[in-house]
C-alpha cells in the first residue's frame, strides 16, 4: 500500500496549521462544552492495562505482517543514519518480480520474494523521509537538499513500479491467497483498471517534479507573511501554477483520463468516492453548513498561545494521552522515549508541520516549525496522525481516515489535557469546533471547489485573472468572503502550498472534518464515548477504505445528508444558536 506522507507540505496548510490559520481560543463567556464530570473527573477514561517500561517495537509490524519479527533497537530521531539508497537496483528488482508473477503458482514463493523487495522499498522510503526531514530542519543544507532531490525524483518511478507489481498480483489466480496472507481483503481492487506508465508519462512526471522544485525554491526565497506581500509576489507563483495545471492535464491524458481531478481520485488517492459524489457533498456543505457563519460566536473564536514553548506543549499532550490511556498513551510514551519529534524553533526550518513514518525503525516522527502557528494545536493535530501510524505500523490506509484521526485528536486532547481551568478548557473545545467548521470543512470545501473548477478550465481561460476570479467566487459561495481573512481574498490561492504540491488533497480535510465532528459530538454528549470511537478507528480492519471503516466504527458517511444535518444541529447547539 502506498504510504501516506502527512505533510502539510510543502508548506503551511494542515488545516488548523495554515499561515493565516486559527489557533486555540481564550476566554469569552459562552456555554460550557466541557464534558460533564463522570465519577472521578473528566480525565478518567477507562484504559487498557499499561505495560511497564517503554513499549516494545517489533520490526515488520508485529501481527500485521507476514514478515519475520524482531525486536528493534531504535535510535533517537536526530541520530538515525542516512545513506543514499540504490534506487536503480530497487526499480530493477520490482520489475523482475512483476515479470515473474504471471507464471508463478505458489503464493508463499511470491510473498517471500516480495519480502526481499519490500525491505528495500522500506529502506528507500526511510531514506527519502530522512533526507526530507534533514532538509526540513535546515533548508540551507545543500547536501540534504540534493539528497532529497535525488530520492524524490526517483520516488515517482518506484511508486509506479510498485503499482504495476500490485496490478500483476491483482491479475494473478493467487490474488485471494495474497490478500488473505498479507495485503488485506479488497486491497487489489484498486489495481484492476491499472494502466502501465510509458516513457511519455515518466517524462511528464519529471517535468512536474522540476516545476515543483522551482516552486520550493521560490517559496524558500519569498516572504508571504502578509496579504500585501502575497499580492506583490502573486505573478511568479501564479505563472508557475498555470504551468503545473497544464502539465497535469497531460499526465491525466497519458493515463486515459479526461480530467486531472478524476485521475487524482482514482490513481493518486485511490478514493472510495468519486468526483461526482464530491460535487454533491459540496452542494450540501453550501446549503447546510455555510449559513452557520452568520453567527459571530462561530467566526470570532480565534486567538493564539504563541508564547507556549516546546516543553509546555509536550507536557499538555502527555497529560491528555495518559488520561485517554490504551494505545494513545502507549504511542506517546514511545514518541517521548526516543524523542521522535522536533517542534523547536529555527530560522532555517521549513515552515510546515507533518507526521511521517520511518520504516527501518517502525517509527512515526513529528516535525513542526512553530513560526506563525500555535504549537499546542499543531502538536495535538499531528499526534492524531502519530497514533494512527504507531498502531497501524505505517499502514495509514487513506487520507480521509488519517485526517479524521488528527482533527478528532485535537478536540479530545483539549478535553483531557492539563493544566486547564474549566473555563479555558470549554473555550478551547469550542474553538476547536469553530476551527473544524471554518478551517477544515468550509474552507477546504471551497479550496476543493476551486481546484475542480480550475482543472476544468479551457486553456484560453487559464489566466491569472481568470483563476483569481474563480477563487473569489468560491470564497463567496461558501460564505467565507465576509470573514475578511487574508486567505479569503482573491489572490491568496498562490500562497497555499497544497494547490502546488498536493493537488486533489484538500477534500480529504473537509469530509474528514464531518467524521471528526461526529467523534466530538459523542465526547461532548457522553464523556469517554468519543475516545472509545477513536480507539475503534485505531482497531480498524486492515484493507478497508474510508467509508467502510467509518461504518465499521459506528460512524456515519459524510456523504449522507442526514449526517450533515446532524452535524449542523450539533454545532447550533454548541454555539447556542437554537
Amino acid at each position: 500500500m502506498d504510504r501516506i506522507r502527512m505533510i502539510a507540505l510543502l508548506l503551511a496548510a494542515v488545516i488548523l496549521l495554515s499561515l493565516f490559520g486559527s489557533g486555540c481560543a481564550v476566554t469569552p463567556d459562552e456555554p460550557d462544552l466541557t464534558p460533564a464530570p463522570t465519577e472521578g473527573s473528566p480525565s478518567e477514561v477507562p484504559a487498557t492495562a499499561e505495560p511497564d517500561g517503554v513499549p516494545v517495537r517489533l520490526k515488520n509490524g508485529g501481527e500485521l505482517s507476514f514478515l519475520p519479527e524482531e525486536q528493534l533497537s531504535i535510535p533517537k530521531l536526530s541520530r538515525m543514519p542516512y545513506a543514499r539508497p540504490d534506487a536503480e537496483k530497487l526499480i530493477a528488482d520490482i520489475e523482475a518480480l512483476t515479470a515473474k508473477v504471471p507464471g508463478c503458482g505458489d503464493a508463499d514463493e511470491l510473498l517471500n520474494e516480495y519480502y526481499d523487495v519490500a525491505k528495500d522499498v522500506h529502506n528507500f522510503e526511510s531514506m527519502n523521509e530522512l533526507a526530507f526531514f534533514r532538509f526540513s530542519m535546515d533548508t540551507s543544507d545543500d547536501y540534504y537538499s540534493g539528497e532529497y532531490d535525488y530520492c524524490d525524483e526517483r520516488n515517482a518511478v518506484v511508486q509506479e513500479k510498485k503499482n504495476a507489481l500490485f496490478a500483476a498480483f491483482a491479475a494473478s489466480p493467487l490474488r485471494d491467497a495474497l490478500e488473505k496472507a498479507y495485503f488485506g481483503e479488497g486491497f487489489f481492487a484498486d489495481y484492476d483498471q491499472f494502466t502501465a506508465a510509458n516513457d511519455t508519462f515518466y517524462d511528464l512526471k519529471q517535468r512536474e517534479n522540476d516545476l515543483l522544485f522551482r516552486y520550493y525554491e521560490l517559496s524558500g526565497n519569498t516572504d508571504l507573511s502578509s496579504y500585501k506581500k502575497i499580492e506583490q509576489s502573486h505573478a511568479p507563483f501564479a505563472e508557475l501554477f498555470i504551468e503545473l495545471v497544464g502539465i497535469r492535464g497531460e499526465i491525466a491524458a497519458a493515463k486515459g483520463f479526461d480530467n486531472y481531478m478524476d485521475y487524482c481520485y482514482a490513481c493518486d488517492f485511490k478514493r472510495d468516492y468519486t468526483t461526482a459524489q464530491t460535487r454533491e457533498y459540496l452542494s450540501q456543505v453550501k446549503t447546510l453548513l455555510a449559513p452557520l457563519l452568520t453567527n459571530h460566536k462561530i467566526t470570532n473564536e480565534y486567538s493564539w498561545y504563541s508564547d507556549w514553548n516546546e516543553s509546555k506543549a509536550i507536557e499538555m499532550l502527555s497529560s491528555a494521552a495518559e488520561s485517554m490511556g490504551g494505545p494513545i498513551w502507549e504511542s506517546f510514551r514511545f514518541m517521548s522515549e526516543y524523542e521522535l519529534y522536533d517542534i523547536s524553533y529555527s530560522s532555517n526550518k521549513l515552515n510546515t508541520g507533518y507526521t511521517d513514518y520511518i520504516h527501518n525503525y517502525e517509527a512515526p516522527v513529528i516535525f513542526a516549525d512553530p513560526s506563525g502557528r500555535d504549537i499546542v494545536c499543531t502538536l495535538f493535530h499531528e499526534f492524531g496522525h502519530y497514533t494512527d501510524y504507531y498502531c497501524s505500523y505505517g499502514f495509514s490506509g487513506n487520507y480521509e481516515l488519517a485526517e479524521t484521526y488528527s482533527q478528532a485528536m485535537q478536540y479530545l486532547a483539549f478535553a483531557y489535557a492539563e493544566p486547564f481551568s474549566d473555563r479555558n478548557r470549554e473555550t478551547n473545545l469550542r474553538a476547536t469546533l469553530s476551527d473544524l467548521l471554518v478551517y477544515s470543512i468550509l474552507r477546504q470545501a471551497a479550496f476543493c471547489d476551486f481546484e475542480m473548477r480550475v482543472y476544468s478550465l479551457a486553456p484560453e481561460e487559464l489566466t491569472i485573472d481568470g483563476i483569481d476570479a474563480v477563487y473569489a467566487q468560491c470564497m463567496e459561495d461558501y460564505g467565507l468572503s465576509s470573514l475578511d481573512q487574508s486567505w479569503s481574498k482573491e489572490k491568496y490561492w498562490s500562497a497555499y502550498s497544497h494547490f502546488f504540491t498536493y493537488p486533489g488533497y484538500v477534500i480529504s480535510y473537509s469530509v474528514s472534518g464531518i467524521s471528526s465532528l461526529q467523534i466530538c459530538r459523542m465526547e461532548a454528549e457522553e464523556p469517554g464515548s468519543g475516545v472509545a470511537a477513536f480507539r475503534r478507528l485505531l482497531d480498524r480492519t486492515r484493507g478497508k477504505k474510508y467509508l467502510a471503516v467509518m461504518e465499521e466504527a459506528g460512524l456515519g458517511s459524510p456523504f449522507d445528508e442526514a449526517v450533515m444535518e446532524q452535524t449542523a444541529a450539533f454545532l447550533k447547539k454548541a454555539f447556542d444558536m437554537e
